[in-house]
């Protein structure tokens, strides 16, 4: 063979091997306005991998579950996107816009920042899949959703759902105006409200809110919920006797699910543990 043949074919033969090993890895945008600008242009969904430095399960994430082949070919039909919260400013908004409580957080959301699917922890490759599969099937549906420009519940679950509360507020008193939103499912609208304000960090408003519904609602399921954040919300303002008295009284309380004991008496140690 002739000897400039030879290492023209060399050269191919490498230039293939090294385009292979860069499509075995998945494609990250340095920033979440241009992810979110390529994804409104091709009609992807965006995953935002919120992460920190020293967090052992996001390396772990990397190491194992970014790796993996499925997720690998899944990510080439979304966006996606690493923020650090504790180094960006972009990832600190994203943390407190859908309530990042540890890391790694992954979301998925549409180009106008609905909520796709959400993951909080660990996981791994094979088991990642279904997430990234459930939240392009979501895409198709909320797309369906947002096509129609009439307010509906549907949107309101969105847009609540993702931490809108200037878009939910207006899809809200559109409905209650037409009357569209029946006593039963109001608690969980309010509830909505009040976990966005909470989230924000408007612990007054949050509470008007969870008040609303335990005074209102007493017999629905949210305000076993709205007792729960009431309870993190003093917890969080430093008082320390006044926390475990309202547990306490719940938990005395046969009226109480099951499942919310459970949820009351991990607060309680929580608390106690602090104090």
């Amino acid at each position: 063979m002739n000897k400039n043949i030879l290492i023209s074919l060399l050269i191919l033969v490498f230039a293939s091997s090294c385009n292979n090993v860069e499509s075995a890895e998945i494609k990250w945008e340095k920033d979440l306005a241009t992810a979110m600008k390529k994804a409104k242009d091709k009609n992807l969904p965006i995953m935002i991998d919120v992460y920190t430095d020293w967090c052992t399960w996001c390396k772990e994430l990397d190491k194992n579950t970014y790796s993996h082949k499925e997720v690998i070919d899944m990510a080439k039909k979304m966006v996606a996107v690493k923020l650090n919260p504790e180094t960006s400013k972009e990832g600190a908004e994203v943390a407190q816009k859908y309530g990042v409580q540890g890391f790694p957080t992954i979301l998925f959301i549409n180009a106008d920042g609905l909520i796709l699917e959400n993951i909080g922890g660990y996981v791994e490759g094979e088991k990642f899949v279904p997430y990234m599969k459930n939240a392009i099937e979501k895409l198709d549906k909320i797309n369906t959703v947002l096509a129609s420009k009439e307010p509906s519940l549907e949107k309101l679950d969105l847009y609540l759902e993702s931490g809108n509360e200037e878009e939910s507020k207006k899809i809200y008193d559109a409905l209650m105006a037409k009357k569209a939103i029946s006593k039963e499912a109001m608690p969980k609208y309010l509830l909505g409200f009040g976990l966005i304000r909470a989230q924000r960090r408007d612990y007054e408003k949050a509470n008007e809110y969870f008040d609303n519904i335990i005074k209102n609602y007493p017999k629905s399921e949210e305000v076993y919920v709205a007792h729960y954040y009431k309870v993190v919300i003093m917890a969080l303002a430093g008082e320390k006797d006044e926390p475990k008295k309202y547990l306490e009284k719940l938990l005395d309380d046969p009226k109480v699910p099951e499942n919310m004991k459970v949820q009351y008496e991990s607060l309680l140690s929580y608390i106690n543990e602090k104090n």
